[in-house]
């Protein structure tokens, strides 16, 4: 399965999707970080795996936040 991004823009009401060539997790919300600072109007990233999302991330410098992280610390 493919990983892919949505980068949410300042400029734009629609996010611009890339898919990624990651094979793995860390590569896949590496490259979408690298994805967003090529963006200058970037505000936000997004990866998914499929229809899941694993990862979201900040422009500001906030780390990306791992979903299913989240997701356990709330259980």
């Amino acid at each position: 399965m493919t990983y892919f991004c949505f980068i949410e823009s300042s400029i734009l009401s629609v996010p611009h999707m890339e898919p990624l060539a990651a094979s793995t997790h860390d590569e896949a919300v590496n490259e979408a970080l690298a994805l967003m600072r090529l963006h200058g109007s970037a505000i936000a990233v997004h990866v998914f795996l499929g229809d899941e999302k694993v990862a979201s991330a900040l422009a500001d410098g906030v780390p990306a936040v791992d979903v299913a992280d989240v997701s356990h610390a709330a259980a």
